[in-house]
C-alpha cells in the first residue's frame, strides 16, 4: 500500500500497515568493521548477525554492530554512516552501509512505484552545508528498490502524527502548530498551518552534541555519559548525593543550553517570514533526545523566558517520541498513494 522510513543519525525506523495495524521496524544506524579472518563468517552466520562482506572486510550492521563492539572492547571500529543528521562526509563506507540498512529495514517495494515517504532534515541555520546531496542519494537508493519517493521534513511528520490544532472563530483547524524533532544529530523544527509549512529549519546540535560536551567537561568517555543519561537522568530531579552528580549536572546544563539555542534560532527565523499567528498554538516535541524524563518541563521553563511573536497554549511530548516521525511519514505516504489511485 505505502511505506515510510525515518533515516536518523542514531536509528533508522521503517513503517507500514500490515492488516489493520501499523508495523514498525527499527535498526541502529551503525556498523562494525573487521577483517575477514579464520572462521568469522561462519560464526556470524551461526549467530544470526546482520552483516555484509566487502573484499577482505566484514561489516556487522545495526544493533549487532554495537554488540560486537561491546563484546570485543573495540570502539575504534564501531562507526556511524550518519553525522549531524546527514550522511557522514568523513566516513568512506557511509553510502554503502546506509544502502544496506535501508533495504534491511523496509525491503524492496511490494510493486513498482509503491510510495515511500522518506524523512529529510531541513537545511541547517548554523552550518555552511545544505541537505541536497543527502536527499538525492537516499532518494536514489529508494528508487533503486522500486519506490516512488516522497521526501518530507521530519518535523512536519510530527505534525501529521500528533495533529496539533488551533481554534479560529469557533472552527478547529487541524495540523496547525509547531513540531520539533530532537534527534541524535540535529534538531528539526517546523511551523505549520493546516499541514502546510510556514517555516522549517534545522540546528546542528542535539543529543550527540550534548553527549560530547558533557564528556569533555566531566572528563569521561562519551559511552559512560550516555549510560548515565539513559539510566539516571531526570531533568526534574538532579540529586546532589548521587555518585554521578557531576555528570547529571552537566547533562542538565547542556539540555538547558540546547533548548535555549533552538528557541533563539526560532525567534530569529520566524522574524524573517511574513507569517502572523494571532491564536495561541501548541508545540509538540519528539525524538529520542526529548524522551528523557522531565524534558517537557525543562522546555516549558526555558520557553517562559523566551519572547516569541505568538502565544503558546501548550507543550507536549509526542505519544511515542521514538516512532512519531516514521508514523507521520506513513500518513503522508498513504495520502500520496491514494492521490495516485484517484488519478
Amino acid at each position: 500500500m505505502a511505506k515510510a522510513i525515518d533515516i536518523g543519525t542514531c536509528f533508522i525506523v521503517g513503517a507500514e500497515y500490515k492488516g489493520e495495524k501499523e508495523s514498525f521496524v527499527s535498526e541502529r544506524d551503525a556498523f562494525f568493521s573487521m577483517p575477514n579472518e579464520d572462521l568469522q563468517l561462519e560464526m556470524l552466520t551461526k549467530s544470526g548477525a546482520f552483516y555484509v562482506q566487502k573484499g577482505d572486510m566484514i561489516y556487522v550492521v545495526g544493533d549487532d554492530a554495537l554488540k560486537y563492539s561491546m563484546l570485543t572492547g573495540d570502539v575504534s571500529n564501531y562507526r556511524r554512516p550518519m553525522a549531524a543528521g546527514v550522511l557522514n562526509p568523513n566516513e568512506e563506507e557511509a553510502i554503502d552501509m546506509i544502502r544496506v540498512m535501508i533495504e534491511g529495514v523496509i525491503g524492496k517495494a511490494s510493486y513498482k512505484g509503491e510510495v515511500c515517504a522518506a524523512t529529510i532534515p531541513a537545511n541547517p541555520v548554523d552550518a555552511s552545508f545544505n541537505t541536497t546531496f543527502h536527499e538525492r542519494v537516499l532518494t536514489q537508493f529508494l528508487e533503486e528498490l522500486g519506490y516512488e519517493v516522497r521526501a518530507i521534513n521530519e518535523a512536519l511528520c510530527i505534525i501529521y502524527a500528533e495533529n496539533p490544532t488551533v481554534e479560529v472563530d469557533g472552527a478547529v483547524l487541524p495540523f496547525t502548530g509547531i513540531g520539533i524533532s530532537f534527534g541524535g544529530g540535529m534538531v528539526n523544527l517546523v511551523a505549520a498551518w493546516r499541514g502546510k509549512q510556514l517555516l522549517a529549519f534545522s540546528a546542528g546540535r542535539s543529543g550527540d552534541w550534548i553527549d560530547a560536551q558533557v564528556a569533555t567537561v566531566v572528563n569521561k568517555p562519551v559511552s559512560k555519559c550516555i549510560s548515565v543519561k539513559e539510566k539516571k537522568l531526570d531533568l526534574n530531579n538532579i540529586d546532589p548525593r548521587d555518585k554521578d552528580f557531576k555528570t547529571l549536572q552537566a547533562l542538565d546544563i547542556y539540555y538547558n543550553d540546547l533548548i535555549e539555542y533552538v528557541l533563539k534560532h526560532f525567534q530569529k527565523e520566524f522574524k524573517k517570514t511574513e507569517a502572523a499567528i494571532d491564536e495561541p498554538i501548541e508545540i509538540v516535541v519528539g525524538g529520542g533526545t526529548a524522551s528523557i524524563p522531565g524534558f517537557v518541563d525543562k522546555f516549558k521553563r526555558v520557553l517562559s523566558k523566551t519572547d516569541l511573536p505568538f502565544d503558546v497554549k501548550n507543550v507536549r511530548l509526542a505519544k511515542d517520541p521514538f516512532k512519531c516521525v516514521a508514523q507521520g511519514a506513513l500518513i503522508a505516504a498513504i495520502s500520496q498513494e491514494k492521490k495516485k489511485k484517484k488519478g
